[in-house]
Formats: C-alpha cells, sequence, structure tokens
C-alpha cells in the first residue's frame, strides 16, 4: 500500500511494492518547500512561473529527503507524447538547474545504471513506473491522456525488453497520484482516441457519459489495464488511487488550479 512518509520535513509518497528492493521511488507532495501562492510549497516544475530559485531549492530538499543529489538527476522536456529516452551517467544534471537543458521531447526515461535519478514531473497526468529486480533496470513514464492513448506504457516494457531484456512477469508497476475518475471530464476527442486500445465493454468501463459531448474518463485504470495487456502481473501492479483534484493540498492539480500551478515530481534511482 503505498503511504506518505515526512524526512527532513519533506513529504513525499512511496510504494509498498518496492520495498525491499535495491531501487529508491518516490513522488513528492507540495509540503516542505520554499514555494508560496499557487506554487506553495514544494513546486518541482520550472517551466511554471515559479521563481527558479525556489525550484532549484525545492528539488534540493525533496532529492536530499531522499538521500540522493538533485545536480545527478535526469529531466526530459515532456510535450505529451511518447518518446522516451535511455538515461546514464552522461547524462546526468540535465534539467537539473533548469528546464533549457532537460532532453528534448522526452515523456519517460529508462536506465540499468545505478545513481543515475530518473526525474518525471506532473500535475494531474498519471505517473507510470516500472523496476524490473531480475535485470535490475527501471523506467518513468509521463502519462497524460495523449501519451496513454499512444500507449506509453507498451513503450516503456518495450524498451526494458529490448534494452534490458526484460520479462514483463517480472516487472513491478506502480500507478503514482493522477486526476481521478470523477474528475476527469473529456470531450469526444479523448474518448475516440482510446477506442482502438481497448473493447467496447472496457470503453464502457472506464467511461461515463455526462450528456453534450463530454465523459468522465478514468486515466490511471486505463494504464492498469494497459499494463496488464503487455504481461505485467496484476498482482505486480499497486495504484495508489490518489486523485490529485480531490488531494490538490498534497498534490499540485492544473484543472482544479485553472491552469497556474506547480509540479510534483516522480523518481527513480537504482541503488
Amino acid at each position: 500500500m503505498a503511504k506518505i512518509i515526512t524526512k527532513k520535513g519533506v513529504s513525499f509518497l512511496t510504494f509498498s511494492i518496492f520495498e525491499n528492493e535495491n531501487v529508491t521511488v518516490a513522488v513528492s507532495t507540495r509540503q516542505g518547500g520554499v514555494s508560496t501562492g499557487n506554487f506553495a510549497s514544494l513546486n518541482m516544475g520550472f517551466p511554471t512561473g515559479d521563481d527558479g530559485d525556489n525550484v532549484r531549492e525545492n528539488r534540493r530538499r525533496f532529492f536530499d529527503a531522499l538521500g540522493s543529489d538533485y545536480l545527478k538527476s535526469v529531466n526530459g522536456k515532456q510535450v505529451h507524447g511518447i518518446r522516451m529516452a535511455r538515461a546514464s551517467r552522461l547524462d546526468c544534471g540535465r534539467g537539473a538547474l533548469s528546464f533549457d537543458t532537460a532532453i528534448d521531447d522526452c515523456d519517460g526515461l529508462y536506465t540499468d545504471e545505478p545513481d543515475v535519478p530518473l526525474a518525471m514531473s506532473f500535475a494531474d497526468c498519471t505517473p507510470l513506473l516500472f523496476y524490473d529486480p531480475v535485470t535490475h533496470s527501471i523506467a518513468a513514464a509521463h502519462g497524460g491522456w495523449r501519451g496513454s492513448a499512444g500507449n506509453i506504457v507498451s513503450v516503456a516494457i518495450g524498451h526494458l525488453k529490448d534494452s534490458f531484456g526484460s520479462k514483463p512477469e517480472n516487472i513491478k508497476a506502480a500507478i503514482g497520484p493522477a486526476i481521478g475518475f470523477c474528475h476527469f471530464e473529456v470531450g469526444t476527442e479523448v474518448i475516440e482516441a482510446f477506442q482502438s486500445l481497448f473493447t467496447k465493454e472496457e470503453m464502457e468501463a472506464l467511461s461515463k457519459s455526462r450528456g453534450n459531448g463530454k465523459y468522465l474518463f478514468d486515466l490511471p485504470e486505463a494504464n492498469r489495464l494497459l499494463m496488464i495487456r503487455e504481461g505485467i502481473l496484476p498482482q505486480h501492479i499497486e495504484d495508489c488511487r490518489i486523485c490529485t483534484c480531490d488531494r490538490d493540498d498534497l498534490f499540485y492539480s492544473y484543472r482544479k488550479a485553472g491552469g497556474v500551478t506547480g509540479r510534483h515530481m516522480a523518481v527513480m534511482i537504482l541503488r
């Protein structure tokens, strides 16, 4: 079961499925930082309108609580796509101090190298986190609706398989805080984007019509089903089931804040 813990004044979410494994996996909350206003207080995102010095201090605090150094982190310029990049020690520091130096056009990262922190930022989109204890490899992906409809789950698992020889049945996965079914209202374009991935029965379970061309859609559950379809065992998947819109006291919600808000960060580090 996922739980929130506090170290050195910084609160973050951890997952029981990764306990006793040689990997650090955490999602920052918005508690324990120096940012103010809509960004209060542990904002991890640079392209948000927050002061860059505040973001750097927030990152320093979060990584320090994890026993790591934010200056080593590898970050991507997330564009709601499905492109992922393999990270190595040579990439450490990319996007750590500014958005400009992050990896271009990158909505996911993967590696098998220890002490290469993978960092992805979120504010309603779904954190998708993968660890293979057999090949000792990890992947972190940004599951917005476009990336999810593009099956970034399959892309991430494909990289672990092709690059490191991972077998899906060995992979452990976690789904982090994201906007929940009750708040994720979408138009027909979103529903149509997912129809090629799911059966009619699955789509009926994942969505609910609200009339006037509007629907509610369960983005975390859609990604969980895609994980299972790729061969990850259901018992190897942990969905925290925390809605960012409901719990905007703990996590950032772009939709709840009307677009002006911070970002929480998912971090994975092989030990």
